[in-house]
Order: structure tokens, then sequence, then C-alpha cells
């Protein structure tokens, strides 16, 4: 961008030049359309969607429209329509709106000198002292006036009332519209109730300031209401209008997922209409925050203390100062009472937290960083009070009013504190919170009494006390590090003691002792003091061990990204960087990894801490009581605290690991995103300061691909574009210079989706050295390799497809390209969560992505912010209008609606028209304006295109006079402030330098009692050079940057001394041509091709085939790689000590050492005593390995493996069904002790010659079965459980009726059959076991299912004989009367 100010793509043609070459008359890349085309179009639209409302019954046409015509109908469509249009504009300013209005943008109620006025306001206002704005609101008497004169003005107001009714804001997603002649009759019915309001309207022209219009006022009313908008709801309707059907809603008609895209639920409208900044609408929805009572003073002096403090803890600030302090404190009330967003508080705020020495020499409190960490501190304070607010609640509701607690909670400054006083509360207060559970009718405790509530209502409550301090003194003194309580030392043993204590529930000594230790124990554990000094400790010597687990240690090899901490040892807490925990937490969640969270020096830390309970008393009952504190300790620390601290700790060390990566990838987009447009050698005669551009690309860089070119020139807009088959024909290479030649662009842009994109790279190299050689009186032209990451995305988006669907695919990729080279922020605008789709860290997929978007979204933020946004060029170009949602205080919902505005009623003429024409409200509009630039318009105040506030344009204009030494006398309207504020900035800027800022600033805090002087110094600047760009300058990238942007490799994947595959792609006698998996090529020279002498590469090279290389040396320049084929330079693994990252500093190596060695050694010993069977379903697996291997296999399958029960046996697996397996044991039997007598195998009774033999007659037998019976009808899948549910099911539906069916048992190679006699009798199981020929079922067995299910009904019918001499005619529990055996 210019030195000057930051510019962008203009949308209209500059008033004072014109085109240069007429080729550049293209299509415009973010051009408006032509406002007749739009005309035509939106009439069109207009046709449709009549049409389409018209079918779905939403409108009716005109013909029905006349069948049902009535005075009637007339009357209620009337009456809609009016309440209607007084809901569209309800509420959209109100008094404080207005007066902000007043003090912000010059529209003032009176003829005084505006700086004199900008002073008087703020000071004290006389109590009885009537303001032009308190007139501005009597309704009643400009409703008298107004009826005076009525007739006189009624038929000079009718034309401009009418037209501004047709007004419209378009903001509903279905238009209603009606028939000419029912919206003329409408119209006269709206025009003569409004009547009182146009004559009041023509008398308050008269104490109007001059310059505001008849129109503008009328506008105002529109607005704001005269008060008798709501007499319609007086009027008594008539019956029918109650009856009337209420119209479809958006609702009915679609999708909600479909409203949620397009933003047009009830919570996105309630968003877009509440006054408040939508990102911080959006972050606080579903919590307990309110914008309707802003926080009181002290409100604001908790929160910012609270908010100093931690924020000094994450910038390591010990003793922060009390200017620090105060500058917290000032921002935190700029979030939460003014609801100010972090852009303006750093532009308009700044005096609040920057201090000037006396040397003049400015500092930083805060940084812009600081400022966004304090927003996001702003959350969690909310959260932190909500908490307490509720705990408060809480505690009044169980009627606990405990002086301890109270000062708890008052104390409280952590979350986890206020989790602790709740768990102290339920476990010392339990019979308050159980009462309030019983008359809430909430979740009851568990009946059952525990040992705490048992030990406290008996003997051993008062025993207690016999061990010395309590549990609030001992935290009181851990906490303080001190011994300020201590106890007494006892003259008997503990267990004389206790045995004065015992009683029926605690029968001796012994159990006393251990109920005294128990409660004890957990009131330490619960006792919130003391987890809180736990907590600070484990803060400060928490460490962190890892160690793989079985699977971890055979999965983690030394190229692992988790190998550096796969054997960690005692790591602090705080030497975790970078979010190296998500590792951790990725690799536990896995099952590769063992994570222990403790204390360093376990034993030491535990006496420290024990001495705060123990007494210094040296006689054996001292020494005897204090061993029973140690053990109370002991378990309080270890059923208690550990674990919790462990989990916080833990907690702890997630949420700093994904800040971190947060961080670090908001920090690279950054980095992307805050860099300026080309710039080349001739920057300073750029056009705007944008670049003209030209963007080549090949696409895939394949033999077919064609070769593009498009033309982008300065104002943004794709000129022409060219499309060649190849460059290496000279008929299309003359084409190409041709192009390049007569569009003379600053800059050329190649990228690609492979590494083929070299070629076109070298190609335009080669095609820009002869131009520029050629014709030296033209600037020359650079080239430039362009990162794409942004493109790729955008080529086939739907936004591309809108923007540019008549081209191809490469031509859009391009025309990002060249845009990516002009504006880089407008590259990423738009993509919205595509952001994710992005690398910005290599952790980023470990981090929640709403966490990782709100972190992107600030670079954005700060860069949109920095750049400003013509909201004129919004409403027309879609490209730019996906940065409005960036501007401070809006979002998507209030950028979706401003731009529905002015599409409706036309471009703004001012910033101050964003207010008075209803498009923001005040506090939307104080945080926005001063980003929205207002250029290209007739007349309009360039104050409207600088990054100054609205609020200080009076200072401005001030400041302009004075540099001009203009008497504030003689700048007396407003035309004339516009007019030397204009001369300023364009002809006269450096006599700003001659003002005092210093003095001007001490009379300002004087007059308005508020810093002014960094924003006297804004201003000044931006005077100067309105929007001067802040962005960084743009850099050229360097040639490891070019050739990464190029072939894709980094020097993590291509270093010299790695070890590659590549394939041979030609041999050249003495040379080898390859070609990396990246598509760069390598060469082989015959000194590199073997390590014996040869006459020619083809001797030790195959042509086509693959082989391993060894990278020698890597040209950049000419992305070209020098390889190695030698043997001896491609050993196996010889480049790991390349590839592999450097282990952690707290690596154990000897603990992996000595776990290696432990392995071998288990794995020689089992080697010694591993079978081999000579058999092709052998495997050595065991048995877990071998229901793996089963898992993916079909049911029937089998393995032969060794067996666990010692060499005279091997095992059988099969698969019975999915996660079912059997596991047959087979012993081998030998006639004599050979190892060559011939070998038997034995299942049970069983013997079977060979293995084979075995397989076939009793393992594939018994699968048979089990596939028979699997395949009956009556088998349900599910197990037991989901057969006992199918037939209650069949029994409550036919209550007399018995059912059965068959399931798979828990056992292996068994099956059950359950029955439920009837809908009352239990259900029932009988196991069923598989056998080679058969089934057996209560030591019978069976053939087939049939007979097995007739054999069942047989035993059945027998269990019913016997049982009815015994029951008659009573119907037991097991048994039935009258019914007939289970039946199909």
């Amino acid at each position: 961008m210019s030195e000057e100010g930051v510019d962008y793509y203009d949308s209209r043609p500059d008033r004072d030049e014109e085109e240069e070459n007429s080729e550049e008359e293209g299509e415009p890349t973010y051009g408006r359309r032509n406002s007749d085309d739009d005309e035509d179009e939106e009439e069109e639209e207009d046709d449709e969607e009549e049409a389409r409302q018209i079918a779905e019954g939403f409108i009716v046409d005109d013909e029905d429209e006349e069948d049902h015509d009535s005075d009637a109908e007339q009357q209620k469509v009337a009456r809609r329509r009016k309440r209607k249009k007084i809901e569209d504009f309800e509420e959209e300013l109100d008094e404080e709106d207005l007066d902000l209005l007043e003090e912000n943008t010059g529209l003032k109620l009176s003829r005084e000198p505006k700086l004199k006025r900008l002073k008087r306001g703020r000071q004290e206002e006389p109590e009885h002292s009537e303001t032009a704005a308190d007139k501005f609101f009597s309704d009643e008497e400009l409703y008298e006036e107004a009826q005076d004169e009525q007739q006189v003005e009624e038929d000079q107001y009718a034309t401009q009332y009418r037209r501004r009714q047709v007004y419209d804001d378009m903001d509903d997603f279905i238009a209603e519209e009606d028939d000419e002649e029912g919206l003329v009759d409408d119209r006269a019915d709206l025009y003569n109730r409004e009547a009182p309001r146009r004559g009041a309207a023509k008398d308050m022209m008269d104490i109007l300031p001059e310059g505001l219009s008849e129109d503008v006022l009328a506008d105002m009313y529109d607005i704001f209401g005269d008060g008798a908008d709501y007499e319609w709801a007086l009027e008594e309707e008539p019956a029918e209008y109650e009856e009337e059907q209420l119209e479809p809603k958006l609702a009915d008609v679609f999708e909600p997922s479909e409203l949620k895209a397009r933003m047009l639920t009830e919570e996105d409208e309630e968003v877009r209409m509440r006054d408040i900044p939508e990102r911080m609408q959006v972050r606080y929805a579903g919590t307990r925050k309110t914008f309707d009572i802003p926080p009181s003073d002290e409100e604001i002096q908790v929160e910012g203390t609270w908010v100093a403090r931690e924020l000094a803890s994450v910038k390591n600030i010990d003793q922060p100062t009390e200017h620090f302090l105060n500058a917290v404190k000032h921002v935190v009330s700029f979030i939460s009472r003014e609801y100010l967003e972090v852009p303006y508080i750093s532009d308009h705020r700044r005096d609040y937290f920057t201090e000037v020495d006396p040397d003049g020499v400015t500092t930083e409190l805060l940084t812009h960083d600081d400022l966004w960490k304090i927003y996001d501190l702003d959350f969690k304070y909310t959260s932190f009070a909500n908490r307490k607010a509720g705990l408060r609640e809480y505690l009044s509701k169980c009627s606990i009013y405990d002086e301890y607690v109270s000062n708890l909670v008052d104390k409280a400054e952590k979350i986890e504190e206020l989790n602790d006083i709740s768990d102290y509360v339920n476990l010392r207060f339990a019979d308050n919170v159980n009462s309030l559970q019983k008359q809430t009718k909430g979740p009851k405790r568990p009946a059952n009494k525990s040992l705490y509530e048992i030990s406290l209502r008996n003997k051993v409550s008062e025993f207690l006390p016999r061990f010395g301090i309590t549990a609030a003194q001992y935290g009181a003194n851990y906490l303080e590090r001190s011994r300020r309580y201590y106890p007494e030392d006892a003259l008997v043993s503990p267990e004389e003691e206790a045995a004065t204590f015992v009683s029926t529930s605690f029968s001796d000594s012994g159990r006393v002792l251990r109920a005294a230790r128990s409660v004890l124990s957990q009131d330490i554990a619960h006792d919130p003091q003391v987890r809180k000094a736990m907590r600070r400790d484990w803060e400060a010597r928490a460490v962190v061990s890892v160690k793989p687990t079985d699977k971890g240690f055979d999965q983690i090899d030394d190229l692992h990204p988790m190998h550096p901490f796969k054997y960690v040892h005692d790591k602090p807490i705080s030497s975790f960087t970078n979010g190296e925990y998500l590792l951790l937490m990725k690799g536990e969640e896995d099952g590769l990894l063992s994570v222990h969270v403790n204390i360093a020096n376990y034993d030491g830390w535990f006496n420290q801490i024990a001495e705060y309970y123990m007494s210094d008393g040296y006689s054996d009952s001292a020494q005897q009581w204090n061993q029973q504190r140690q053990d109370v300790l002991q378990m309080a620390l270890s059923e208690h605290l550990i674990p919790i601290m462990e989990k916080y700790s833990r907690e702890k060390l997630r949420i700093e690991a994904q800040e971190a990566v947060c961080d670090a990838s908001y920090q690279s987009l950054m980095s992307k995103v805050n860099v300026g447009a080309f710039r080349g050698p001739d920057a300073d005669r750029y056009k705007n300061g944008i670049p003209r551009v030209i963007a080549v690309s090949s696409g895939n860089g394949e033999r077919n691909d064609p070769v593009v070119a498009v033309f982008v020139n300065h104002r943004g807009r794709l000129a022409d574009r060219l499309e060649v088959p190849t460059l290496r024909d000279e008929k299309y290479w003359k084409q190409m210079v041709e192009f390049v030649s007569s569009k003379k662009p600053n800059v050329i842009g190649v990228a690609g989706f492979t590494a083929q994109t070299r070629h076109v790279y070298k190609s335009m190299q080669t095609l820009l050295n002869d131009i520029n050689n050629t014709d030296s009186s033209v600037p020359t032209i650079d080239l430039l390799a362009v990162d794409d990451e942004a493109s790729r995305l955008y080529k086939n988006s739907k936004r591309a497809r809108d923007e540019f669907g008549e081209f191809s695919e490469v031509t859009r990729y391009c025309i990002s390209l060249a845009r990516r080279l002009q504006c880089p922020i407008l590259e990423y605008t738009g993509l919205d969560r595509d952001l994710l789709a992005l690398r910005h860290h290599d952790l980023q997929n470990l981090v929640p992505e709403e966490m990782l978007l709100a972190s992107l979204e600030r670079a954005l933020i700060n860069v949109v912010n920095d750049l400003g946004i013509d909201i004129n060029a919004t409403a027309s170009s879609p490209y730019l209008a996906t940065a409005l949602k960036y501007v401070c205080g809006l979002g998507p919902r209030k950028a979706q609606s401003i731009l529905q505005k002015i599409d409706a009623k036309g471009e703004l003429e001012s910033r101050s028209a964003l207010v008075t024409r209803g498009m923001t409200p005040a506090i939307t509009f104080m945080n926005c304006a001063s980003y929205l630039r207002i250029r290209n318009v007739d007349d309009a105040d360039i104050l409207d295109d600088t990054r100054i506030h609205p609020q200080e344009y009076d200072l401005a204009r001030k400041m302009a006079g004075d540099a001009l030494e203009i008497d504030e006398d003689e700048m007396d309207d407003y035309e004339t402030k516009v007019m030397i504020v204009r001369r300023v900035v364009k002809e006269y800027p450096n006599k700003l330098n001659d003002l005092i800022l210093d003095d001007y600033a001490v009379v300002l805090r004087t007059q308005y009692n508020a810093p002014k002087r960094q924003i006297l110094e804004h201003i000044k600047l931006e005077l100067q050079g309105p929007y001067h760009d802040r962005r960084q300058k743009y850099t050229r990238p360097t040639m490891d940057e070019t050739f990464r942007m190029v072939s894709g490799e980094t020097r993590d994947t291509l270093r010299e001394g790695f070890i590659l595959p590549v394939k041979i792609h030609s041999l050249r006698g003495k040379m080898a041509i390859c070609q990396l998996d990246s598509g760069l090529d390598g060469y082989i020279y015959i000194d590199q091709a073997s390590d014996n002498r040869i006459m020619s590469v083809a001797d030790v090279l195959e042509h086509g085939s693959t082989i391993n290389a060894k990278v020698l040396g890597i040209d950049r320049d000419k992305f070209a790689v020098t390889l190695s084929s030698k043997a001896s330079d491609t050993k196996p693994n010889s480049d790991l000590s390349l590839r592999r990252q450097p282990n952690d500093h707290y690596y154990d190596s000897q603990a992996e050492a000595r776990e290696i060695e432990r392995r071998r050694a288990m794995r020689k010993k089992r080697t010694k005593t591993q079978r081999v069977i000579n058999h092709p379903l052998f495997h050595q697996f065991n048995y877990m390995e071998a229901e793996e291997y089963l898992a993916s296999r079909q049911r029937g399958d089998l393995v032969i493996r060794p067996s666990s029960r010692g060499p005279e046996h091997i095992a059988i697996t099969w698969k019975v069904d999915e996660g079912v397996y059997q596991h047959i044991d087979v012993v081998e039997m030998r006639k004599d002790a050979s190892v060559f007598a011939p070998v038997q195998y034995k299942i049970g009774e069983h013997i079977f010659d060979d293995l084979d033999q075995l397989i076939v007659t009793y393992v594939e037998a018994i699968a048979a079965k089990a596939e028979e019976l699997i395949a009956h009808p009556k088998y349900r899948p599910g197990g037991a459980t989901a057969l006992k549910s199918h037939l209650s099911s069949l029994t409550m539906a036919n209550p007399r009726i018995s059912a059965y069916g068959f399931c798979l048992s828990d056992r292996p190679g068994y099956f059950e059959l359950g029955f439920k006699l009837n809908a009352k009798s239990p259900a029932a199981q009988w196991a069923i076991k598989l056998l080679p020929d058969g089934y057996r079922l209560r030591d019978t067995s069976y053939p087939v299912v049939a007979d097995l299910i007739n054999g069942f009904k047989r035993i059945q019918a027998n269990e019913a004989q016997q049982r009815r001499p015994r029951h008659g005619h009573n119907h037991g529990a097991h048994g039935y009367h009258g019914q007939r055996p289970p039946r199909h």
C-alpha cells in the first residue's frame, strides 16, 4: 500500500482519472453492478418470489384478492400492516442513543461552537435546564402545534410522506406484497393517522440546527416515533380478527438447519437487534450474563483487581504497579460496562493504559495482546462471579450461616476454591443439604449412613479433639506456612484414650481409632484451606512421568511424534511448552502411553506438611499420637487429596497446552494476513497503492494441462485472461510474451497444485528476462512464487462459483493468487470455518475447533480493523463484504443486517447516517464507526475516511484550525470546518507538527476529566496520513520459502543425508534422472551410482525401477536434488539420527534400556519354549492375539496356537460369533518317549490321529451345529438380555401364550434356550452344549435342532404334569395349568 494511507479495491471508477488501456475495462472482480441492471434483476426476482409464494400459499394472487375483497378485510390488512411497521421500527433508538448521536456525530441541537459544546457536555448541567433534545421528545406539545397547522402543511408534506412510507428495510426472509389497490388504501389510511406528526415536523425545523433537511427529520420521526404509535392497540378489534389464521412462519416452512445456516432463527434475530457487540452476545450465550444492568463501580473494582492479578501471573509480574492495576481496571470497565471491543479500546482508549515519562517517551502498560487476554479474563471472571453468586444462594437455601464458610466464600479467588467450599459444605452440613433436597424434591442422598456420619453420631465425635488441632486450624497453619496452632501433648497413649470411648458401634479401642482417623482424614481432605495450600504446592512441585504401554512400546518407534516423551521421568509441569502435553493426552487416549502426575520428592514434601500437624513433644505417648496424626494425613492424601490434585494438575496442563497451541496458531495467521500489498522498486508509482498483477498456473502441471494467466488491474478487477496449451511451443510462447508486455504488470505470481509448477516458474523466469532486457524504459517486472493455501480452498468454493462460475477451476485459482498479492487479508476473511483446514500448528487437531477458530478470527479482526472497510463498496461487492463481519462491534448477523439496509435505502453519505438512518444503534455505532470508511461520495467529510472516531471530530477540526492559525470564530459553520480539515490533510499536513499537544492535553484533561494525550497523537497521525498502513511491509519470499511454495518440501521433509525412495525415469550413460515422491527431479551421477567401478549407470540401475537413494545436495534455485545410490550410503536406518526428533530434556534413557533388556530376556525365554507345529493354520499367538486375528474373519474360522498349559498341550481357537471365541484345549499323546513316535490328539474323550481329522470331525462339526442353530428363526442375536426382552414382548402381547428362543451363552461353546410360560411367569434359561454330532440339553443329546425343540417341549410337559397335583388349580410362579407346551 502507499505510504500515505491504506487503500484497497474501489468498486467505482476514480473521478479524476480514466482507464489507461481499453483492455483493462474487463469484468470486475468485485465491482458494483449497474443500477439499472440491479433494478431489472430485482424485479425479476420479485416476480419469481411472488409466484413461489402464491404457489405455497403465502400471499394471494390478484384474482383471489378480488374475490375476497371487502371493507372488513381491508381494515384487518391495514391494521396488521400498521402493527408490523411498528414492530420493525420498535426500540431502534432511545433517548440515550440520541444523546450519544448528539455528542458524537455533530448533529447538535444548539448553535454554539462545537468545541465549546464539547467542553460543556462534560460539565454538570443545571437541574431544571431544558435542552433541545428534551423539546425534541416532547410529543404532547408537538402534537398540539401540529393540529393547528395540519391543513396548511398537509399538501406540501404528503408527497415526501408517501415516498418514505414505501420504504422497506427488507429484513424479512419472505417479503409481503400487496396488490396495488390495497397498497394505496393502506397508505392513505396511514397518511391520515400520521397527520398530527406532519405538522409537528414542520415546527421542529425552526429549532434544529442548519443543514438538517425535512427528509432527515422525517426519517428521525420514522425511527423514534412521536408517542402515538401504539394507539391502534386501544381500538376494539372485531371478533373475526381474533379468529383469523396466523400466517406461516419461517420455522413452518424451512428446516431448522437451513434457518440456522442463514442466521434466521429467533436467537439470531435477538442478537441482531440487541445493541451489544455480536461477538460479546455469542460469547456469553448460555450464561447468566445480563446486558440490561451494567456493573457498578464496586463490581468493576472487584473484577479489575481479579483480572489484574491473573494477568500479572500470566506475564510473570510478581508485584504489579499501581499504574498497571488502574490500567487493567479501566479496560475491564470499557469491556464489561461500556461493551467496547478490543480494536476500539486499542485505538481510542490508549490514554488509559499508556504512560508518558518527563522526556515524552510513551510506554505501553498493556499491549494489544494483553487487551485480548483481559477480554478472555473478563469472560472467566463472569463464570467465576456467577458460580460464587450461585454458591451464596445455595448456602442461603440450605440455611447455612457459618462464619468460617462465609469468610471462605468472601476470600475465594478461583473456581476451584468455590468447588472446595461446596464439597466442604456437603460433608459438614449434610443434614441441611438433605433437608433442602426433601423440600425441592431434588436428587436424594444415599439412605445408608457413611462411616463418617455414623462416627459423628457416636462417642467417636467426643474422641476427635484428643488428636489436637482441627482440620481448619491445620489448614490455616499449612496455608500460612506457620505453626499458629499446635496440639497439646496427651498423658496417655492413643489406645488407652480410645478405650474410654468404646460403644456398641465401635466395640474396642482399635475400631475407635480407625473410625477417628477416617473422620479426621475426611475433614482434612475437605477443608478448603488445606486444598488451596496443597494446590499451591502442586502447581510449583508437580511432575509428570511417562511410560509406554505394551502397545505403545511396539508402535512408538524412533520416528513417532511421541517418541521424545516415551520415557519421560519427573518432568515439572511448568516446563511443558508449545502444547506438548496434548501429545501425552493423545497417547494415553490411544492406549500408547501411561501418564502419571505426582509431586517431586514425595517423602520430603510429606514431612514438611506434616510438621504443621505434629506435636513437639518427645515422650512415648506424644510420639504415639504423632504417629496417629501421620496416619491421618497419609489416609487423607492417598484416599482423597492426591487424586484431586492429580486431576487438577492434568486439567491445568490441558488448558495451558490448548491455549499455547491457539496462541501459536493466532501468531502464525497474523504473520500471513498482517502484510501489505506487494511493493516493488517503483511502488510509489502504483495507483491507489495497489500493484497490477498477472497470476500464472498450470494446475496439476501435467503434460495436457493448459497454462492459464489472468490479469488483475490496480482496481482489483479481472481485466483479461489468457489460456495456452503449453509454453514449449513457440507460437504459444509469443502469445504469452505479448500478453505480459501489453498488460505491463508490476509483478507476476506463479503457483500450482504440484511440484510440476517448477516448469512454469522456470519458463516465466526466462520470459521475464527477455522482456525486462528488451525495454529498459519500462519498470522491471518481478516474478514471485505465491503461497496458495487460501487459493486452494477458494477455487472450488461456493464463493468462487458465485463470482466466477463461468471460468475454469484454474482460472479461479489464479484470480485468488493475484488478489493475494494485492490484499492478503481479503483472501482469508471469506474462509469462515475453512480457516481450520489450513495448517497453523502441528498439534492444532488436538484442540477443540471452536476454541481454535475463535483465536484465528482474532487475527482477522485485528487486521480488518487496522485496514478499515469501505462500507458502501461492501454493499455491491460480495468479495469485500466478507470482511465486514470482522469489524469491531459487528458480526455475521449485524453485518448482514447493515448490508440489507444499505441495499434497501441506498449508500451512506456519512458515518452519522448509520444512526440517523437506523442502521446501527448507539453502542454498535461507538464500536464500528471509525472502521467503516465513507469514500468517493460527493461532499463527504474527509474525517469519515480516517480512523478518527466521530466523537473526536470536534478535536480534529480544532487541531486543523489551530494548525492553519484560524480563529474559532471563523469556523462557525459545518462547511467551513470540513473545508479546513480537508486543506490540512491535502495541503498542509506538516503544520500539525507545530502544535504543542502536551499543553493542549493538559487543558483537555481539566475540561473533560479524562486523559486525551494519546487521542491527540492519534488524530494528528490520521490527519497527516488518513488510514496510514499499519500492516507489515511486504517482503520477498526467501529461497527456502520459494522452494517450499513450489515443491511443497520443507527442511523437515527434505534434507541432505535423508534416504528417500526415488523412481528411475531415464538413463543417460553417466547420469540417471529420477523423480522424488514430491515430483522434484533427482540426479544420480556415475560416481555416486555404485561402490564398484562401472562404465555406465545402466550397469546397476534399471529404467522404471524404484530404489532408495541418499540426498547429497539440494539446489533450491533450480529445484534439483543430487542423489547417491551406493550401498554404503543407503544402509537401512542410516539417516535415523537426522530424522528423529531430539528426546525431551527429562527423557530417562536408562529406564528405556532396562525395559528393552527386560523384554529381550522375556522374548529369549519364550523362544526356548516356543512350539512349532507344521500346519498351515498354526500361528505363534497367545489367546488375545488369536482373538484379534479372528476378529475380521468369518464365523467358524480357527487358528492352532501354543497352549499356556505346557509343552504337551496345544490350543485351538475358533470364532463362534462376533466377539465370541472358544478356546479348545488339545492334549498331545505319544505312544513312547521318542520324538519320532506317532502323535495322537485328545479332546475330552475324543481321540484323533492327526490335526486335520480333529479339525474336520470335531471343530468344524461343532461350528456347523452352531451355524444351524443361529440360522433357526427362534434365534435372537444380542445375548440373554435381548432374548429376555423379546420373550417379554411376546407374552405381554398375548398373556396366555408361552414363548421360547435361542441365544448365545456367555460361555463359548454353549447356547441358551430361554422360555417364558406366560406373561406373569419369570423368564428361565437352560444351557445347550454344542457337540460334533448334535446338541446336549439336560444330559440328553439331540442330533438336529428340531429334535432339540421337541425334547424341550416334552421336558416342559412332564414338569407341568408333576406340578399339577401339588398346585391344583393355583398357578404358581414356575408352572401353568391348562397351558399348552411352548409352540412354534
